[in-house]
């Protein structure tokens, strides 16, 4: 930080600023003609609120100081040799910022080059990987196409199954009514058998009577005739007895 106040200018500022040369301030100063101090690094500092309107007129006719202004112009040459010495050490750090520099762009281009590799690798994948995406959407419009088929195909198997069932429901109601019918059958069935059954009993039984009839009236037949014969042969013999 400055140990003088902010009005206090460097003498390259304060020069600019009027004109003149910092060697001609230094001779201001020496002569007294500028309040002058020195900053923290020992360099001086002008203020150029007391400074003269003409500065090289005020010079020339100010009283010689010999020793000021050789010792202002020792400051000037050993503040000249050590912005020199800063200005070579400033070029060494910027040489070797130079060099790091130099470095880092070595290493930039050789990483440059390596990306542009990479680079290249990847636009070699996202070529196959376009090619493959492409081959990928033509097999799905391919399989789209034959999905879409079998959702045709779904759709006259469903209506197919509907059709069958309707078909099996009819065939169920048609087997409903042939079982009812055959229950039906089955009962009548029963029932004339029961009827045969009774009608066979009365028909045996009436064979059994005419049998029975048949057999007596034989009897009663064969019983008359056997009476008729002995008549008729008791008849021959009375009269026989008689002659």
């Amino acid at each position: 930080m400055d140990s003088g106040r902010a009005d206090f200018l460097p003498l390259d500022e304060a020069a600019r600023r009027l004109g003149v040369s910092r060697l001609k301030l230094r001779e201001a100063v020496a002569r007294g003609l500028l309040p002058a101090r020195r900053d923290n690094r020992g360099r001086l500092r002008v203020d150029l609120e007391g400074a003269p309107a003409d500065l090289n007129a005020a010079t020339a006719a100010a009283p010689p100081a010999p020793e000021a202004l050789i010792r202002a112009l020792f400051e000037e040459i050993e503040e000249l040799q050590a912005e020199r010495d800063e200005a070579a050490e400033a070029a060494g750090r910027l040489a070797g910022l130079a060099e790091r520099q130099q470095a880092a762009l070595e290493r930039g281009a050789a990483a440059l080059e390596a990306r542009d590799a990479e680079a290249e690798r990847l636009a070699g994948l996202l070529d196959r990987a376009t090619r493959l995406a492409e081959a990928a959407a033509a097999r799905a419009d391919s399989l789209a196409a034959l999905a879409g088929r079998a959702l045709d195909d779904l759709d006259a198997a469903a209506r197919a199954l509907e059709s069958a069932r309707a078909d099996n429901a009819r065939l169920v109601a048609l087997v409903d009514r042939a079982m009812a019918v055959t229950e039906a059958l089955e009962a009548d069935s029963r029932e004339k058998a029961r009827t045969i059954a009774r009608q066979t009993g009365m028909v045996d039984r009436l064979f059994a009577l005419s049998e029975a009839t048949l057999s007596a009236a034989m009897r009663a037949r064969h019983g008359a005739r056997r009476g008729l014969l002995q008549r008729v042969l008791g008849r021959g013999r009375g009269t026989e007895g008689s002659e």
